[in-house]
């Protein structure tokens, strides 16, 4: 159902937004709550996040009042009596709204040929008749800066070291661990070969004697990141140790970030990071680095397997010639 007043839209007081369970999926909601926020700066919004891990992107966000981490029908019914109105960001959590007799504005499931967050932010702009800006295109993830800091200190970095960070995992092996990489890796569409990351590593690492790696991930990830750190030198594992304002805060000071589609991408695209997005046959016009800047470069192949360390290696020293010159 979707409910629209002439002229502009009337949602109350207060209003619960709907988000997933998805890191990456919360990454791309983010520009839609700074636009209703800026053209209702009186009303409260609260969010649902439908996982821990996921909410960790709207923290200390100025534009909402609580979080809330839910995963049942039911209790995201019973939450959203208290509201004037329910916004469902996410058209795989309407679901949950079912029954529900309080106001709920839906976002429509995504066409092709546009962005995850552009969608939603073009269709709650056109519910409410707010005019839509193009600074308004962009994530908005606060920033926790105390442990860039702290890692500069401890791997002890000079100003003239140049900072890359790579993410090795995606959502499966974020969840499912080894358990998935080892028995159904090949089978998975959007992630690129460890062996690949690590050669890549080694190529950097010859082409600037300066150049320092990191490497993020969750928990479940940390095999990937004792392979990584045994075959290429000084790495700087930050595997299991970040948290998503954590990465957001590493990447501001970093000069270079890479990896495959996963939620991490969209995560380094709220900071101002340099990005290489690896994608295979998954649509970098739908979950491409967002907003896509002169210093965000897509691979884009048939396969994973057809991109080779040595483009990306070139690429990657394209790039920071161009910011280091």
């Amino acid at each position: 159902m979707i409910s629209k007043i002439e002229n502009k839209l009337d949602i109350g007081s207060r209003v619960l937004l709907l988000a997933h369970g998805h890191t990456g999926n919360n990454v791309f909601c983010t520009p839609t709550v700074r636009f209703l926020k800026k053209f209702y700066p009186e009303t409260t919004f609260d969010i649902v996040a439908l996982t821990k891990a996921s909410s960790e992107v709207f923290e200390n966000n100025p534009d909402i009042n609580s979080i809330y981490v839910l995963d049942s029908k039911r209790a995201v019914k019973k939450l959203a009596r208290n509201y004037t109105t329910v916004i469902c960001l996410n058209p795989k959590s309407e679901n949950l709204l079912d029954g529900t007799t309080v106001n709920i504005m839906n976002v429509p499931p995504l066409p092709t040929g546009i962005h995850h967050a552009d969608h939603m932010l073009n269709q709650i702009a056109s519910y409410t008749n707010c005019d839509l800006h193009e600074s308004d295109r962009q994530y908005q993830i606060q920033a926790n800066t105390a442990m860039i800091e702290s890692i500069l200190i401890e791997n002890k970095i000079e100003k003239d070291e140049i900072l890359i960070g790579m993410h090795l995992g995606c959502a499966r092996t974020a969840i499912h661990g080894w358990k998935f990489f080892y028995k159904n890796r090949a089978s998975h569409q959007k992630l690129w070969p460890l062996d690949k990351y690590i050669t890549l590593g080694k190529m950097l690492l010859e082409v600037n004697p300066n150049l320092r790696i990191f490497i993020t991930g969750t928990k479940n990830e940390i095999f990937l990141g004792k392979q990584f750190e045994k075959e290429v030198p000084r790495t700087i594992n930050l595997i299991g140790e970040t948290s998503v304002s954590d990465i957001v805060g590493i990447l501001n000071k970093s000069n270079l970030f890479l990896t495959q589609d996963c939620g991490v991408l969209h995560v380094a695209s709220a900071s101002t990071v340099a990005l290489i997005a690896l994608f295979g046959p998954t649509n970098p016009i739908a979950t491409g680095p967002y907003p896509m800047w002169l210093n965000r470069c897509v691979i884009k192949k048939d396969s994973m397997l057809d991109i080779e360390p040595d483009e990306v290696a070139e690429l990657a020293k394209q790039i920071l010639n161009a910011s280091l010159h």
